[in-house]
């Protein structure tokens, strides 16, 4: 009787290991693959990153005249 270890959700791969750079390609692939094939999504931003950005120009240029006012 033959039991079959790899399945579709959890499937075996044997990935030769005598070449790192090999190695390392297979592996991302499968990984690539894997994740194209769960069809994730980023969540929506719950910041404002257009203020997040604005808030830390303006600290910055703040910082640039304070340094530039102790010279």
């Amino acid at each position: 009787m033959l039991t079959k270890t790899s399945t579709e959700q959890a499937a075996w791969f044997i990935i030769p290991s005598n070449h790192k750079w090999f190695r390392d390609l297979a592996i991302s692939q499968i990984i690539i693959r894997q994740m194209e094939d769960m069809e994730m999504q980023l969540p929506k931003p719950t910041v404002n990153l257009a203020e997040i950005r604005r808030e830390y120009h303006q600290a910055e240029n703040g910082e640039n005249a304070d340094r530039r006012k102790k010279r």
